[in-house]
């Protein structure tokens, strides 16, 4: 679905922001960004994105290469939620925003109202369709911009800070979402600074450093890795450091922390 290879950039006039970037995402993953604040990772989404234009290297989005392809038609394909959602909001109200995109695809009359529909009762906004999006609050504004792209059906998706701001309840609907397009076949791309949500979502770990790929793996292997994590700037998870301050195997999600207890508490019993 995607690949980045040898991808550097630097803003005019500047040093290199990233170098020598390289990694490929496919349908069905979900991928965490993660690194320190101006490691780069918002610039990598820009990039993805076509958005920005790699200094060297190259970035190819299903077959379109984003140096020589516009931006509209890499737009098809890549459905980007900014880490402020006012920055893509320029509706009226919040149906005409989510209607935008469909509206500018060759679809007919009644597809681009069966995703409207859809992507309103998703993201629980239907009640609000007739309300000015900057009316709304911070939870709401931003899913607002992940209504507005899901109902143009791309193929990945790229989310800076999806859950900043949210409720539990809010970033319980977002985490459904996010595994309702992964098995869809969706490639999803989050860039985040909380650890217990990439721990619960991520089959994938892409961690910057000062501008470099500092790893690319497995979370629980990232997680699990000190020197990986120093690098950069990241705490694993608590439930990660719980399992191994018990000595249990590490887990990345309650449940199969729970699992791991139980099954130490029985071969504790079983051998006294």
């Amino acid at each position: 679905m995607l690949k980045a290879e040898g991808v550097a950039y630097h803003y005019p006039g500047g040093a290199d922001v990233l170098s020598e970037v390289s990694f490929s995402a496919s349908a069905g993953e979900v991928l965490a960004l993660v690194g320190r604040n101006g490691a780069g990772k918002s610039t990598l989404l820009r990039l993805l994105n076509g958005l920005r234009k790699p200094t060297r290297g190259s970035i190819v989005v299903d077959g379109m290469n984003t140096t020589d392809t516009p931006v509209h038609l890499i737009s098809r394909v890549i459905g980007t939620v900014f880490q402020a959602p006012e920055q893509q909001i320029f509706n009226a109200t919040v149906h005409d925003e989510v209607m935008f995109g469909p509206r500018n695809l060759p679809i007919s009359a009644e597809e681009r109202d069966r995703r409207v529909h859809e992507a309103l009762a998703r993201t629980k906004l239907a009640e609000f369709a007739k309300h000015h999006p900057l009316d709304l609050d911070q939870a709401r504004r931003r899913f607002v911009a992940l209504a507005s792209v899901l109902a143009t059906g791309p193929s990945a998706l790229l989310l800076d800070e999806p859950q900043r701001g949210l409720d539990a309840r809010s970033r319980s609907l977002l985490e459904t979402i996010i595994r309702q397009e992964q098995q869809a076949g969706r490639c999803i791309i989050i860039v985040c600074h909380d650890m217990e949500f990439v721990a619960r979502l991520a089959t994938r770990v892409i961690a910057l450093s000062e501008g470099r790929l500092s790893a690319d793996m497995a979370p629980l292997q990232f997680f699990t890795n000190p020197a990986l994590t120093a690098a950069a700037s990241v705490e694993a998870p608590d439930i990660v450091r719980l399992s191994q301050a018990l000595l249990l195997p590490p887990s990345l999600t309650p449940a199969a922390f729970a699992e791991a207890w139980l099954a130490d508490r029985q071969e504790t019993s079983t051998q006294v």
